[in-house]
């Protein structure tokens, strides 16, 4: 693997326009070098519409750390990793596809993480955790240039901190992502949410293609991954 700061060679304005399959293997190599990636789960008209809504589609390698991940991405961090031991991730094993907002700012202001955590799930939809945004950022950045969230918060709301906690994160105005375990039910204007929708299929087959994802702001079982009737 290499750094994102050594991959000048892949222009920014090439990166995800219309995300044919070339134009996805060349993000994920310069993200991460040439290594074995999982077919993506999302449908082409899928992926087609991204830009129109304002979205971004994130590839997280399986199994690599977030100490691995800053290092890849040459982010630098207020957390001690070799010593940190409260900040928990989820679907660590698995190689990740999903998509998220494009926007460089959270969205949900002045709601806490139960609130947003809550409408989230209504519509289908995940929340981020520390890998998950580290990925989201490197990925923001390679589109955009810059890296998301400057000088505001994010909730994690997925994983967790400690044993009730919830971490929050976002980058200041040095370009330093900063960490902190903090309550659910706290609210800020300087702090928000960001989710994420996995797609409602492991792999593209006949029976699957047309099988609805999740939208942000559409309510209703579309998109979920299991459901009652």
């Amino acid at each position: 693997m290499h750094s994102l700061s050594q991959t000048t060679k892949v222009k920014l304005n090439d990166s995800q326009n219309s995300l044919n399959k070339t134009e996805i293997l060349n993000y994920v190599q310069s993200l991460y070098g040439d290594i074995p990636i999982s077919p993506c789960p999302f449908t082409q008209a899928e992926l087609n519409e991204l830009d129109s809504h304002n979205e971004l589609l994130v590839y997280l390698p399986a199994k690599l750390s977030m100490s691995d991940l800053c290092i890849q991405f040459g982010i630098r961090a207020n957390v001690n990793f070799e010593n940190e031991t409260m900040i928990r991730n989820t679907m660590v094993n698995e190689n990740q596809w999903f998509i998220t907002s494009a926007e460089k700012t959270p969205e949900l202001m002045y709601q806490t993480a139960v609130s947003a955590k809550r409408i989230y799930e209504d519509e289908g939809l995940h929340g981020m955790d520390f890998r998950r945004y580290l990925a989201f950022a490197a990925s923001f950045k390679y589109k955009f240039g810059q890296f998301p969230d400057q000088t505001y918060w994010t909730f994690l709301l997925s994983g967790s901190y400690d044993r009730s906690g919830i971490s929050i994160i976002g980058f200041d105005s040095q370009n330093v992502l900063n960490h902190h375990g903090w309550m659910k039910n706290f609210k800020a204007k300087f702090l928000g949410s960001r989710y994420v929708v996995i797609a409602p299929r492991v792999e593209i087959v006949p029976t699957t293609e047309e099988l609805p994802r999740a939208r942000r702001g559409r309510r209703g079982t579309q998109g979920k991954e299991a459901d009652m009737e």
